[in-house]
């Protein structure tokens, strides 16, 4: 049985993706690309980031300027997201039967933090944010080891492929939801241990006996 649940915030925890995608588009002239088409959004969604970037025409090397711009604007609009619904309730039930529980994200944890303090932050128990959208799996590392947790123990929470690769490095369980950034069949390419297509299967996957 898991004792440990890590989230992650953008997509899975929070309503982010067409803020993100909004943010992108306003930062589109400064950082010379071209700006994501409402028909576009559907496609995107199946694209890994290194496909994303191609097709909007931006060269990789601008993309941690760029997401690091994007966090800074993040902040102005981080109090207007909506939590994903259901969700607050299966955490609610997690922490009520002892689980420990925190976040993991490449946001800021200023916007984390903000957010949090506005809408019963309090069951979670640690934030953690990875310097780099492509560092999860080092930030994972170093949570496990300050945390003494143990790897078996835990149960990490994302929305994207990538999060299912950090988990794979960091050798700890995932579950990967689809009503976040990347699509069901691009998720699939991770081979996640669960595949969640609704806050309540959470619930199942963290009862006792449905950790494998």
């Amino acid at each position: 049985m898991y004792k440990v649940m890590i989230v992650d915030f953008n997509g899975t925890l929070v309503q982010s993706k067409y803020l993100v995608i909004k943010l992108m588009n306003d930062l589109a002239d400064k950082y010379g690309y071209e700006k994501i088409a409402d028909e576009h959004i559907e496609r995107l969604a199946a694209m890994t980031i290194r496909e994303r970037l191609k097709l909007m025409k931006c060269p990789f090397y601008k993309l941690p300027l760029l997401v690091a711009d994007v966090k800074k604007r993040y902040k102005e609009d981080v109090v207007s997201l909506d939590i994903v619904p259901g969700i607050v309730d299966v955490l609610a039930a997690a922490k009520n039967n002892g689980m420990t529980m925190g976040i993991l994200s490449s946001n800021s944890k200023e916007n984390i933090q903000r957010f949090l303090g506005m809408h019963n932050g309090e069951m979670f128990d640690f934030v953690y944010t990875a310097k780099s959208i492509f560092g999860k799996d080092k930030a994972l590392k170093k949570l496990l080891k300050e945390r003494g947790f143990a790897k078996e123990e835990v149960l990490y929470v994302g929305d994207e492929l990538r999060d299912a690769e950090a988990c794979r490095k960091s050798g700890i369980a995932c579950a990967l939801v689809t009503w976040g950034y990347d699509a069901e069949e691009l998720l699939q390419r991770g081979n996640p241990e669960y595949m969640v297509r609704r806050p309540e299967e959470l619930h199942d996957i963290l009862s006792p006996g449905k950790e494998t």
